[in-house]
């Protein structure tokens, strides 16, 4: 089963696969390729709703019932529970309560979906993280990168750490599973206060931003204080100016793309731990101050889209 997905079969290069318990989800993040949709869903365009039918509402089904906005099993049919399911995950996440799956409430969706991949665990006598690495099919480097540990060969007794869930496995997958769409493209798909979903290509990390504005990049801001620590975590705990490839989730795409983790000028959200915003660079964007490209950039969104 396939979150987001467009079809079972229907999907090649998967970018990076969060593995869950018995009756949990599979999410796949993915190109898609364009081909024949079956009858019941021929007019799905990223966008679910009352009334609909097919593989992609039992998905979306299937994640709400995870979360714990849904009971029973899915059918795949977008009835009267279904509604109310996806109206109170809205209302409970203060998004616009209209009970329509689209780019928003996928991202949101998609991004808490991942979090109920982890737990926590306590640091026990004897452990390393090299063990813990191994026992829970992650590798050093990522789990670090999510406790924010700078040295992996420092940790303590007692010490909480997340850690994926059992069972589930953690892959970054392979690169190149996106599009490489131009600035003057995804400037009008990301449009300002919309909510995006970040993974980080080196890590496999994923946290939520919202657009602030930005006319030659996107300039974001993170959702809130949870997504601020993942990624100051990203950037091992210090906040840096320097590019990491990403690839940005909108509206059930996947878009190649670079970002800098320094917070800086204004901001429009509050109580999320980030005084500031920060730059989210495509293919063909530009920097505002001098109004050229960024190489740097630029080579990270190419590095995000395996070229």
């Amino acid at each position: 089963m396939s979150f987001f997905g467009t079809f079972r079969g229907r999907f090649v290069l998967a970018l990076y696969v969060w593995r869950a318990r018995p009756h949990g989800i599979v999410l796949v993040f993915s190109l898609i390729l364009l081909c024949a949709f079956s009858p019941v869903v021929a007019g799905y365009q990223g966008v679910l709703k009352s009334g609909m039918k097919g593989e992609d509402v039992r998905e979306l089904q299937d994640v709400l019932i995870s979360l714990g906005f849904l009971e029973g099993e899915s059918d795949g049919s977008f009835g009267v529970k279904t509604l109310n399911a996806v109206t109170a995950f809205q209302r409970a996440y203060n998004l616009h309560v209209d009970g329509i799956v689209g780019a928003d409430t996928w991202s949101l969706l998609e991004t808490e979906a991942a979090r109920t991949r982890m737990k926590t665990y306590v640091v026990r006598p004897g452990d390393t993280l090299y063990d813990l690495a191994r026992r829970f099919d992650i590798t050093v480097s990522e789990l670090a990168s999510i406790n924010n540990i700078r040295d992996p060969a420092l940790i303590k007794v007692g010490q909480e750490l997340l850690v994926p869930s059992p069972g589930s496995v953690v892959s970054r997958g392979e690169r190149g599973a996106c599009e490489m769409l131009h600035w003057d493209t995804v400037n009008r798909l990301f449009k300002v206060g919309s909510i995006a979903t970040v993974i980080d290509v080196r890590t496999g990390l994923s946290f939520r931003v919202r657009r602030r504005g930005g006319s030659l990049h996107a300039d974001v801001e993170p959702y809130n204080k949870e997504d601020t620590a993942i990624m100051k975590g990203i950037y091992g705990g210090s906040w840096s100016w320097d590019r990491r490839p990403i690839i940005v989730r909108i509206g059930g795409r996947s878009i190649a793309a670079s970002m800098n983790g320094m917070p800086h000028g204004g901001q429009s959200l509050g109580n999320n731990n980030f005084n500031g915003h920060f730059c989210l660079h495509f293919a063909g964007s530009k920097l505002h101050n001098s109004r050229k490209s960024c190489p740097l950039h630029q080579k990270c969104v190419r590095e995000a889209a395996g070229i």
